[in-house]
């Protein structure tokens, strides 16, 4: 059976864009993080289940990169990327409840008051993927900061967008808003001091 090829990856805006996917990013992330967990969690359900669906539509974006076979990338990049989905599914919700802090080990002087650790959303983050596993590791980061309620700006590694525009595609059809995940251009000269100068700290 052939493998199906990878699809059509669409030019991508220059560098000079950044700034406007930094802004369409901050729009989109205000609604987000007002969004509840559980409905985060169940856009990453049923993300889950578009990849197995079209896992080899996934392996076919990454190609035979380092000489792995179609078998290797299944095994290295698609299934983990499955499970880290359901790992979301099953704890994400007790990671970011608020959790009250005992009073063990307090001051005296506190001793009468009360104390909770909350997770909020940073806001926009900005992830750098690595060539080496171009879909697995920025497709984590990815999950993670989506269902802690923030948006994303997506910078792939040199040759490596088509997996992360596939990556993108299926969060959009799992109900994710699209202006959440913003892809950048593969080629942008990405210096820290860059976005460093957009409030962006690379992740």
């Amino acid at each position: 059976m052939s493998m199906p090829t990878a699809p059509e990856v669409r030019p991508l805006p220059p560098p000079i864009a950044v700034k406007g996917h930094l802004r369409r990013a901050r729009l989109a992330q205000a609604a987000w993080e007002q969004t509840a967990v559980r409905a985060r969690v169940e856009v990453i359900r049923r993300l889950r289940h578009l990849i197995a669906a079209q896992a080899e539509v996934l392996v076919a974006t990454i190609g035979d990169r380092y000489g792995r076979t179609p078998a290797d990338t299944l095994a290295m990049e698609v299934i983990p990327l499955a499970d880290a989905c359901r790992f979301l599914e099953r704890q994400a919700a007790r990671l970011l409840r608020p959790r009250r802090l005992g009073r063990r080990g307090r001051p005296l002087w506190l001793a009468g008051a009360e104390a909770e650790i909350r997770h909020e959303p940073l806001g926009v983050v900005l992830i750098l993927a690595p060539g080496n596993y171009p879909l697995f590791l920025p497709g984590v980061q990815l999950l993670q900061a989506l269902v802690a309620g923030n948006a994303a700006l997506l910078k792939p590694a040199p040759g490596c967008t088509a997996p992360l525009a596939a990556l993108s595609e299926l969060l959009t059809d799992a109900g994710l808003p699209a202006e959440l995940v913003q892809l950048l251009d593969e080629n942008v000269a990405s210096g820290g001091s860059r976005f460093a100068k957009l409030g962006l700290n690379p992740g």
